[in-house]
């Protein structure tokens, strides 16, 4: 650039594709607005060695300052393709300038967030314009095809309100309700394409098993000892995503042990799981959201032995994501960003990017073995140890005796809850912490659950049906 054209961009001042800067000192901020240069469809410039009075003071430029640009912009992914270029000016004084050009890469993010321009200021991008972009500039993957098999009259149109409830009630989800039409959620939901359904409504909502993948399905097994040789326990289901994680959940429920004490200024029994519950949800969550549901034979897998659980899922990691990665902060990279995103709206994600490090961080805080993930045969693992070897036990022959020492925190909620007297299903439920807050079929499994152990009994019919403890001395066990 020559000084006679640096002269007339400065006299035109900042704006939408123009940012002035100081100093390097400022490199920083100024990697932001080249950030959000990337994600707009003009580009833009930043001159560095210029005031916002438009007065062009230069910079002494060496090889650290150099240096110091390039790592800095190497902090935006994914890699762009940025110019550089220095306008001497006074002396040995020179203005920076970095250029950026539009392409069809984006969103692009610095440091891990994404930027938008505001006419001549620069703001953090919300979720809802990361995925605008997203879908706009990228080529549709497997969930976004369009489903000719599936119709929304296939759809658990309970479930979809559900999931519209609890996002309004996160603050995750705007402009649409419980009582907007369900093609009216889907379309919000981006889960509709030419005015049909996508692969990925299909996954989250089909409740005709007819309908749904054969690919769309969780694979459980508790086997005796520490090999495959011969299993306890061994259950296939088919069904839509939020179906299989529920029974996935309550099978791991039946099978890892959980040991309970009375502490002292505590009135309830206070339990730790041999591995708890909020790692097992976390690798269920990622299974689901990352997992290849293109391939017909994949699918989730449990495998739960005398001294591991192991959770896999068809699919390896994607492009630039590696095992390393996984075991720090790193930016959130799905597979299915359709099916990750409703599972986010239903506060099934509470952070993007923090799943593979919060498993880390919840076994090292109970003293658990660490985690292991792996890649093998065209799948991705995740084997969590336990402390010390479990026992195996028959659940069709103990299942009282196993399930009174292994009720989940849920379900021992559910239970003090009763406590306080008779109450309907949806009466129970507003009565339910927000950190164990359920869906109205997750209540139903477990009501049913606790039921078929004898600890409740219902009253009454249909709407009218109220529950009652059957012995009040359970929750202090």
């Amino acid at each position: 650039m020559k000084i006679t054209t640096l002269r007339s961009l400065v006299k035109q001042g900042e704006s939408e594709n123009l940012e002035f800067k100081k100093t390097t000192g400022e490199i920083q901020d100024a990697a932001k607005t080249i950030c959000a240069f990337l994600n707009s469809q003009h580009g833009g410039i930043v001159l560095i060695g210029v005031t916002d009075d438009k007065k062009i003071i230069g910079q002494t430029v060496e090889d650290s300052t150099k240096k110091k640009i390039v790592n800095e912009l190497n902090r935006i992914e994914p890699k762009a393709n940025i110019a550089i270029s220095y306008v001497p000016v006074d002396g040995n004084l020179q203005v920076i300038v970095l250029t950026v050009k539009p392409d069809d890469q984006a969103p692009y993010l610095y440091d891990g967030r994404a930027y938008t321009r505001n006419q001549s200021t620069n703001a953090k991008m919300s979720r809802d314009e990361y995925d605008h972009l997203y879908y706009k500039k990228r080529p549709t993957r497997w969930e976004g095809l369009s489903n000719t098999q599936c119709t929304i009259n296939d759809l658990d149109k309970n479930r979809i309100k559900e999931v519209v409830r609890i996002a309004n009630a996160a603050g995750r989800l705007h402009d649409v309700s419980p009582h907007t039409s369900i093609r009216g959620i889907l379309d919000k939901l981006n889960l509709m394409v030419d005015d049909g359904l996508t692969n990925a409504a299909v996954i989250l909502f089909c409740s005709n098993e007819r309908k749904q993948f054969m690919q769309s399905e969780v694979r459980m097994a508790r086997f005796k000892g520490i090999t495959k040789s011969e299993f306890i326990d061994n259950k296939v289901f088919r069904g839509n995503a939020f179906e299989l994680f529920e029974k996935a959940m309550n099978f791991l429920g039946e099978h890892i042990p959980v040991a309970g004490k009375i502490v002292t200024g505590n009135p309830y029994r206070v339990d730790t799981p041999a591995i708890p519950f909020e790692v097992l949800r976390e690798a269920l969550v990622n299974a689901f959201c990352h997992r290849d549901y293109s391939l017909p034979g994949g699918d989730v897998a449990i495998a739960v032995y005398d001294n591991r659980v192991e959770i896999s899922n068809s699919g390896s990691l994607p492009p630039g994501m590696t095992i390393a990665l996984l075991k720090k902060t790193h930016r959130s990279v799905p597979r299915n960003e359709r099916i990750a995103h409703v599972f986010y709206l239903c506060r099934m994600i509470e952070k993007w990017g923090r799943g593979t490090e919060d498993i880390i961080n919840i076994c090292k805080a109970a003293g658990n073995p660490s985690p292991k993930f792996e890649e093998m045969s065209d799948s991705f693992w995740v084997t969590l140890p336990f402390k010390e070897f479990i026992h195996a036990v028959d659940i069709a022959n103990d299942t009282r005796q196993l399930t009174l020492r292994q009720l989940s925190k849920r379900q021992q909620e559910i239970l003090m809850v009763l406590a306080s007297g008779q109450l309907a299903r949806q009466q129970i439920m507003e009565q339910m912490s927000t950190s164990t807050a359920i869906t109205n079929r997750m209540m139903q499994l477990e009501l049913s659950k606790l039921r078929k152990l004898g600890l409740i009994t219902p009253e009454g019919r249909g709407p009218a049906t109220v529950w009652h403890l059957i012995n009040r001395e359970i929750i202090a066990k």
